[in-house]
């Protein structure tokens, strides 16, 4: 939908906007209508409930039929009483009281009673008893008024018991529908819009009630009784209008997090609380004079103190739970951090070794150079010794790969030995290993040259008992000032080559042409037995 357009009602729910459209005219009518007829209008607008209802449920196949026809059960006797008082104002005749339509309008609200007791079973399912302590609250705010305004009232009359009794269940079922209207609205999440028409109508029928019944009973007087009968009859349109809409197939769901009190909620349940001290304190109907009353409203007091307390337990405990869930959410992100960071040094390690032997590989081998080599010089002379294993291509031949590759880890073994702690020993590939030696002279580099070729003197015992006699070469390079890292492994490759190609299981120093001396020196090639120093 684009910036500045208008939704429009569906097709689908026309129905129940032409509904509306033609209550609202009725009510309309009634208010410009001075006519005795008038009063037959609003038995129109409650039959006309029972039919919107069996529309609605068979056009929109709401989740469950039940609750609609319960009250579609309890709009029928509505729709008779309203009739029977409509005659009666017709006539000008006083309505009986208590009579026929008393006893309808009662069980009317039987039956709605029972729609929504099972329409809030099927929304909430399950108890959620923060959401019953808040309507319990709601409820017992609300009986508390009624019980200063209407019950109070109707009790110090000169009403005989029958007249009293049926007097006196209007307030009480419109507590009982109350209650359950809380509960509907404070354990659901999405509301629909039938939904909110099924709410809408509760509210409005117990304003309408609310305002006729409070005034009767403290004036003598329904006062603006044409106020409490657009009431009814708006709140009968409202629910005609909500089972003819097409979301009453739409089921709604429930509020997350029930337990959470939020800011708002709390302050309208502790204003429900200390209704009972204000109407004590202002002394309504003096009622401070009638120990019955004052009895009434402190136990309903009481009663509301308990469930304030139950409910701020029931906070009490979602706060605990969702700390304990942060904590274990907490947890589980350490545990995720550390195994994330587990994993990268793995994947850092397994990116700078070699996997057979666990020696540094070419890549950690050329930071290293490229570090150590740019800070050469005579003083601080640098060593890079390249080796292979002379004969390994004909272990692998004849014993196998498997057998070969146990002979590689030997060798690791065996260089690791033999070198410094600080210094580095890595595998460049195949049978070619690498060794940077810090801070020495010639004459240490030499030594180092020498033990590692002495180390090759005892054969290799590897798996299933093989015995293997193998040598290396080595080409050396001593670095005395900053070079290259790739002119540095080019210069002891040169160095090795001139090795083997001299014979193998020696050692090469590799020399640039204006060092030399003698021939030996000229060629670069130094027999580990008796090399000058360079």
């Amino acid at each position: 939908m684009g910036k500045g357009q208008v939704r429009l009602p569906s097709r689908r729910d026309a129905a129940a906007w032409a509904y509306a459209a033609v209550g609202t005219a009725v009510i309309v009518t009634y208010l410009v209508t001075s006519s005795s007829w008038r009063f037959m209008l609003g038995a129109m607008i409650s039959a006309s409930v029972v039919f919107a209802i069996a529309v609605g449920v068979t056009r929109n196949k709401p989740p469950s039929v039940l609750p609609w026809y319960l009250l579609a059960a309890g709009m029928a006797p509505f729709a008779a009483a309203d009739t029977i008082w409509g005659l009666y104002q017709v006539r000008g005749v006083e309505v009986p009281f208590p009579g026929v339509a008393d006893m309808l309008y009662l069980g009317t609200y039987l039956f709605f009673t029972a729609g929504l007791v099972t329409l809030a079973r099927q929304q909430t399912g399950r108890l959620h008893w923060a959401g019953l302590l808040d309507a319990g609250i709601v409820t017992l705010g609300a009986g508390t008024l009624s019980w200063a305004f209407i019950i109070a009232p109707y009790l110090r009359s000169e009403l005989s018991a029958w007249p009293l009794a049926v007097t006196i269940a209007y307030p009480v079922t419109d507590l009982v529908l109350l209650s359950i209207a809380a509960r509907l609205m404070l354990t659901t999440g999405t509301r629909t819009p039938s939904f909110v028409l099924v709410i809408g109508w509760l509210l409005v029928l117990l304003a309408a009630d609310g305002l006729y019944y409070g005034t009767l009973a403290t004036t003598g007087t329904a006062i603006a009784e044409d106020l409490s009968e657009v009431g009814w009859m708006v709140s009968s349109l409202l629910l005609g209008v909500a089972a003819l809409h097409s979301s009453v197939a739409r089921p709604t769901q429930l509020a997350e997090d029930q337990e959470r009190l939020s800011r708002r909620r709390m302050s309208i349940l502790i204003a429900l609380i200390l209704l009972g001290p204000l109407i004590v304190l202002a002394n309504v109907g003096g009622i401070r004079d009638q120990p019955v009353n004052i009895t009434v409203i402190v136990g309903m007091m009481a009663s509301l103190s308990l469930l304030l307390v139950l409910r701020i337990a029931f906070l009490a405990r979602y706060a605990q739970g969702r700390a304990t869930e942060a904590r274990t959410q907490a947890h589980a992100l350490a545990a995720s951090l550390q195994e994330q960071a587990e994993l990268q040094e793995q994947l850092s390690y397994q990116a700078t070794h070699d996997p057979l032997t666990g020696l540094a590989n070419r890549a950690l081998l050329n930071d290293r150079l490229e570090f150590t080599l740019g800070r050469c010089s005579a003083i601080s002379a640098t060593g890079l010794l390249m080796l292979d294993v002379d004969g390994f291509k004909e272990v692998n031949d004849t014993l196998g790969h498997p057998v070969g590759d146990e002979l590689l880890v030997g060798v690791a073994r065996r260089l690791t030995a033999r070198v410094r702690k600080q210094d580095m020993v890595a595998r460049l590939g195949g049978d070619e290993f690498a060794l940077l030696v810090e801070d020495v002279d010639a004459s240490t580099l030499h030594d180092y040259a020498t033990r590692i070729l002495d180390s090759f003197k005892d054969p290799f015992t590897l798996a299933r008992s093989h015995s293997v006699n193998v040598t290396t070469s080595i080409g050396v390079r001593r670095i005395t000032e900053p070079t290259a890292p790739s002119e540095a492994l080019r210069d002891a490759d040169a160095a090795l080559y001139r090795a083997k190609t001299a014979g193998k299981n020696q050692a090469a120093f590799f020399e640039s042409p204006h060092q030399s001396s003698s021939s030996n020196e000229q060629e670069g090639v130094r027999r580990s037995g008796g090399p000058e120093k360079p």
